[in-house]
């Protein structure tokens, strides 16, 4: 499949580095010079260096014979036009990333539908969506939600937690026979496995867990996770992300406190959110967060375009005793400080948004999430009539490497956590955990695709 995405920032890498991982022929333009030779430098796909605005350079990328084209850039106009000269060029499939509400409403859909825009993603409404997710179970570090009642959880399991020291078989056996989570994949010492029955689960590794989503808050109970609903949340920053989570904050009822460096847009939010306290301030003046009281926050994010001041502050928040914090990071090579400062959790704008473009590219897979600090990810997959899973047992599968299947979705809508005896059908979505260089097998497998 012939990709070209266009901008090489923080999206668009991601998403070139898991597209050519999945042996794709991948083609990235970016406008700036040093920012192009990185990207040449670290992965396996060829680069043009000019702007995505220009159809000279798209020609350059050969965009005519392109399957997808994303245009991922920060600037709405250039991914505008990107899409516009890909609909020339006779592109099936568009994806542009638009920030200003004004070409995200009602009034700019014609000018989206004539540029040939199939998904228009938006990171920082992204972003502010998976925080409050976070917040909903303070404690877990991810939250995504699948197909059916199904979500992935992932945490840290706690010292102490009834799962640690245990063998996954053993855990099974003293939960109950039927069983509604299955643990995808374990990360410890920087290094993530998908396991089997007897991997054992220490305290201080990070799990990612699939279960219904009425099962998880017993399931977090079992991690020593608390997986409570904050009520008390302080929001530093008032960009996008941070306007965006106070409102759905406070239209769920939460007490919310929002600080604000620049003043002018402070007393613009005040105006706007009616029962949000904004304060103007800087997000590091520990005088300032004293005095709000943040240790007595339920949750504090900081949502600043800083990432080592939203570090810095979640740090300062939990040396205050403030219950769960959540850093929002676009340089990825602060995550180590992350759990080092004692911050809770960190989220990017580039798994959010990445997670929507994957989806596309992918056609039958209808739910991805992909992870922060590791290559595993779980997909969504539609088994297809004549495909070698088409009423196969599971036990009997020959699966892939890498590959852990996690639970079906049936047609009607029913889903079940999959066990060697479950039979599958066509129709059935499944669920499962892998790598990307192991999901064109997996795919093969359940779709007859090769």
């Amino acid at each position: 499949m012939h990709v070209v995405i266009v901008g090489a920032g923080e999206i668009g890498f991601y998403l070139a580095e898991i597209l050519a991982a999945e042996d794709h022929d991948i083609v990235v333009v970016e406008q700036n010079p040093g920012r192009a030779e990185e990207v040449s430098e670290r992965l396996d796909v060829q680069v043009v260096v000019g702007s995505g605005s220009h159809p000279n350079v798209l020609r350059k990328a050969r965009i005519a014979k392109a399957d997808f084209v994303a245009a991922v850039t920060e600037n709405d106009e250039v991914n505008l036009l990107a899409s516009l000269v890909a609909e020339q060029n006779g592109v099936a499939n568009t994806v542009i990333r638009l920030q200003n509400p004004a070409f995200r409403g009602l009034a700019a859909e014609q000018l989206r539908a004539r540029v040939g825009a199939n998904l228009v993603i938006d990171p920082d409404q992204d972003t502010a969506d998976e925080i409050l997710e976070l917040v909903h179970a303070t404690g877990t570090d991810e939250v995504y939600r699948m197909g059916g009642d199904l979500v992935v959880i992932g945490a840290v399991v706690r010292e102490g937690a009834a799962v640690a020291n245990q063998s996954l078989a053993d855990i099974g056996r003293s939960l109950g026979v039927e069983l509604e989570f299955l643990f995808g994949a374990i990360s410890r010492g920087g290094t993530t496995v998908i396991p089997r029955g007897d991997q054992r689960i220490l305290p201080g590794d990070h799990v990612r867990v699939l279960c219904r989503d009425s099962y998880k808050k017993r399931m977090l109970e079992q991690l020593g996770v608390p997986g409570a609903l904050a009520r008390r949340v302080m929001v530093l920053g008032g960009g996008a992300i941070g306007t965006r989570l106070a409102t759905q904050l406070q239209d769920e009822g939460a007490e919310v406190v929002l600080v604000e460096r620049d003043m002018h847009r402070a007393a613009e939010l005040a105006a706007e959110l009616d029962r949000v306290v904004v304060i103007g301030g800087d997000v590091t003046d520990t005088d300032l967060l004293a005095e709000e009281a943040i240790g007595r926050m339920d949750a504090v994010v900081a949502a600043t375009g800083e990432d080592a001041s939203n570090v810095l502050a979640c740090a300062f928040a939990a040396s205050e005793g403030a219950s769960f914090t959540v850093a929002v990071l676009h340089r990825l090579a602060l995550l180590p400080l992350v759990s080092r400062f004692g911050v809770d959790a960190a989220l990017s704008p580039r798994t959010a948004s990445a997670n929507a473009v994957l989806r596309h590219i992918r056609g039958n897979t209808s739910t991805v999430a992909t992870f922060l600090e590791s290559d595993a990810e779980v997909d969504e997959i539609e088994v297809s009539a004549g495909s070698l899973a088409d009423g196969a047992v599971v036990s009997e599968l020959e699966m892939p490497k890498d590959v852990l299947l996690g639970a079906v979705i049936r047609s009607a809508g029913k889903s079940e956590i999959v066990r060697g005896h479950t039979v599958l059908a066509a129709g059935d979505s499944i669920v499962l955990f892998t790598r990307p260089q192991s999901l064109a097998d997996a795919r093969s497998l359940f779709t007859g695709e090769s």
